[in-house]
C-alpha cells in the first residue's frame, strides 16, 4: 500500500536540469556525447520533467511535451526497480497534467530524440540487448497503462541480422535506365536537400506511421547526429531522369551503442525508405538499398536493424525475403483520450 503523504511530484523545466533524471526513465545509456542532441529536442518541444519523489528521494520520472497540437507526448517513463506503485502513481499524475492543460490525447512513450532513444514499450518476447533507438522494459508498463485506459495506436516491429553486399544478379531482372542514385559529395548538401526530403516523406508516410511529433522539427538534429557518428554514404536519393525530380530516398543511421574492437560502429539502422507511389513496383527500393548496403559493407558495417510499422507488408517482405533479417523486437506506442 502506497503512502501518498510521503510522495510529491516536482515539475522541472530547465533542459540542463532534466538531463539529470532521464536515465531513470530508460535503459539505453544517456551518454554525455548525446547531450547536444537531447538538449536540442528538449528545448524545441519545451519539454518538462515530472519527477516523483518519496521522502525527497527521486523514485520515478517521465517527460511531457507537445509539438504545438492537442496531443501530449510522454517519454522516458520509468521508476526505480520498475516498482508498480510508483509507475501507477506517476501515470495518474501524468493524466492529471494532461487534463489540467486541456490536451485531448496522451501518446507515448516517445523518447526524444527518437533516433537515439526510440519509442514504444517493448513486448516480453523481444530481444533485450542494447541497440540504438530500441528501449527495453518489463511488461509491467503495458499492463499498468492498459489498466488506465490506454490502447495500442501503433505496433512497431524490428528486423535484424548480419548483412552482406547485394549480388548484382538480384537486380538484373529490373530496368533502371530512367533512374539514377544521387550520392552526397559533402555534408553541406543536406541543407539544400532538406525540402525535397521532407516533401518525399510527407507524401509517402503511411497513415499508421504518423504517430510521432513533426519530422520537420527534428530534421536538423537528426542530420547533425548522422554527421557526427555516421558516414556520408548513409543518405541516398533516387532521381527520375526525365523530370530531374527526386522520387525516392533511403536514409540509414549509425548505431554508436554497438561498436567493434576498434571502437567503430559495427551496426546501422535502416531508418527511412521512401519511393513515390507512381514509381513503385520497379525494384527501385532494392536499387537504393544496394547502393547504401554495399557502401556500409565496405566501411566495415556487418549488422543491421530495421524498424517499421508492423503493417508495412512490402517493406517487411524486402528485409525478410531478400536480406534474411529476422523479426526480433516489438514496441507498442499507446494512447488514450484525456
Amino acid at each position: 500500500m502506497i503512502n501518498q503523504e510521503r510522495l510529491s511530484v516536482e515539475i522541472v523545466e530547465k533542459p540542463t536540469d532534466i538531463l539529470e533524471f532521464l536515465q531513470l526513465g530508460i535503459n539505453l545509456p544517456v551518454r554525455e556525447e548525446f547531450y547536444e542532441f537531447i538538449l536540442r529536442d528538449l528545448r524545441m518541444y519545451q519539454a518538462k520533467s515530472l519527477i516523483l519523489r518519496e521522502d525527497n528521494n527521486v523514485v520515478a520520472h517521465t517527460i511531457a511535451y507537445d509539438d504545438g497540437g492537442e496531443v501530449l507526448f510522454f517519454g522516458f517513463f520509468g521508476a526505480i526497480d520498475h516498482e508498480e506503485k510508483y509507475l501507477e502513481y506517476l501515470l495518474e499524475k501524468l493524466i492529471a497534467y494532461a487534463q489540467k492543460h486541456q490536451y485531448k490525447t496522451i501518446r507515448g512513450p516517445i523518447n526524444p530524440p527518437t533516433f537515439i532513444f526510440g519509442y514504444g514499450f517493448m513486448t516480453e518476447d523481444s530481444l533485450n540487448d542494447l541497440c540504438v533507438s530500441k528501449p527495453v522494459n518489463p511488461p509491467i508498463y503495458q499492463k499498468i497503462f492498459v489498466q488506465h485506459g490506454f490502447c495500442i495506436v501503433s505496433k512497431q516491429g524490428t528486423w535484424e541480422g548480419e548483412i552482406n553486399k547485394v549480388p548484382e544478379e538480384e537486380l538484373k531482372k529490373y530496368d533502371f535506365g530512367g533512374y539514377e542514385v544521387y550520392s552526397l559529395k559533402q555534408w553541406d548538401e543536406l541543407l539544400k536537400l532538406k525540402l525535397p526530403l521532407l516533401i518525399l516523406s510527407a507524401r509517402n508516410l503511411a497513415v499508421e506511421s504518423r504517430v510521432t511529433p513533426s519530422s520537420e522539427k527534428m530534421f536538423d538534429n537528426f542530420f547533425s547526429f548522422l554527421k557526427k557518428f555516421g558516414g556520408i554514404y548513409m543518405v541516398k536519393l533516387l532521381r527520375y531522369k526525365p523530370s530531374r525530380q527526386f522520387v525516392g530516398c533511403f536514409i540509414t543511421l549509425p548505431d554508436p551503442i554497438k561498436k567493434n574492437s576498434k571502437e567503430k560502429f559495427k551496426s546501422f539502422v535502416g531508418y527511412s525508405l521512401t519511393i513515390d507511389k507512381e514509381h513503385r513496383g520497379k525494384g527501385l527500393s532494392m536499387y537504393l538499398i544496394k547502393e547504401v548496403l554495399n557502401a556500409a559493407y565496405e566501411d566495415g558495417v556487418r549488422y543491421a536493424s530495421v524498424p517499421m510499422e508492423i503493417n508495412l507488408v512490402e517493406s517487411r517482405n524486402i528485409v525478410k525475403n531478400y536480406f534474411g533479417l529476422s523479426y526480433t523486437r516489438t514496441h507498442l506506442i499507446l494512447e488514450r483520450n484525456v
